[in-house]
């Protein structure tokens, strides 16, 4: 959106006189009047202008707004009023043409009246850090923020890095203007045990050889609770065991990413005698 100084337009100083303002515009709007320039589309533009800059500069409500805004822009205070002059003569012109025909306002019109824009508060940002576990269930948290307590909720299934917004918590507006906006931004720790990509869950799980072997059930731990599953016989080392819907919830919605569950096995280093013997009688069986 392009900044639109309406002290310039209207070719004024910013401590000028209502009377002043006054003259510039009838002036200007006798140069750039459509009547005065037929089928011109920049001088058309050109009146635009110089008659919302009027608008403004002509309510002292809006002047004051105005100028609160522009304190902050050094071009204004280095501005100097034209001398060029013209007859003051406005026998043949509708000086309401602006608003009976073209009705039209800029987009900087537009917002800079609007309560959420040019005088809305800045926003204010900070960051929090929560474990996977966390990101999993949900969470909350109280932060203080400009000296107050608030409550945030944080959703299930949060991502690394999300900004949360939570709306009109930020820095006072001025002149009428709307709060700033809060910006939450959540880290999530590393896991020791789960590894997160996307709305998947990834681990890996140790078992003795002989249920590598032979098959069976085990129990592995998840962030909804203990859970069996069962390992195929013969599962080759390092393969994956996916578990449909046991993964991370999707932000938002009511479903649930995949768990990977990495098997691995190791082989057991306190055999008894009766295990060694029992071992070596099936080694002669399969020679």
């Amino acid at each position: 959106m392009q900044f639109k100084d309406y002290y310039k337009i209207l070719e004024v100083a910013p401590d000028a006189t209502a009377e002043q303002i006054k003259k510039s515009y009838r002036r200007l709007a006798m140069t750039y009047h459509p009547d005065r320039n037929p089928d011109d589309k920049e001088a058309e533009e050109k009146f635009k202008e110089i008659n919302e800059a009027y608008d403004v500069l002509s309510n002292d409500e809006k002047r004051k707004k105005f100028d609160l805004m522009m304190s902050g822009k050094s071009n204004s205070a280095n501005y100097h009023a034209s001398t060029q002059t013209h007859k003051d003569d406005n026998s043949d012109f509708d000086f309401e043409y602006f608003k009976k025909k073209t009705g039209e306002y800029s987009d900087f019109f537009k917002n800079f009246f609007s309560k959420s824009s040019l005088f809305k508060g800045d926003d204010f940002t900070g960051a929090i850090t929560i474990s996977l576990e966390e990101a999993y269930n949900g969470s909350r948290r109280i932060l203080k923020v400009l000296g107050n307590n608030l409550r945030i909720t944080i959703q299930p299934g949060i991502k690394n890095d999300q900004l949360l917004k939570i709306p009109e918590q930020g820095y006072p507006g001025i002149a009428g203007g709307k709060k700033g906006d809060l910006y939450v931004r959540v880290k999530i720790e590393n896991d020791n045990m789960f590894t997160r990509r996307g709305d998947e869950l990834f681990t890996e799980v140790y078992v003795d050889i002989f249920t590598v072997i032979l098959g069976g059930s085990i129990i592995i731990k998840t962030f909804s609770g203990d859970l069996r599953i069962t390992v195929p016989k013969g599962i080759e080392y390092g393969k994956q065991l996916r578990i449909r819907g046991k993964g991370m919830p999707v932000y938002g919605t009511q479903f649930y990413g995949d768990l990977f569950v990495k098997v691995k096995y190791y082989i057991p280093k306190d055999l008894s005698p009766e295990e060694i013997s029992a071992l070596e009688e099936i080694r002669k069986k399969r020679k």
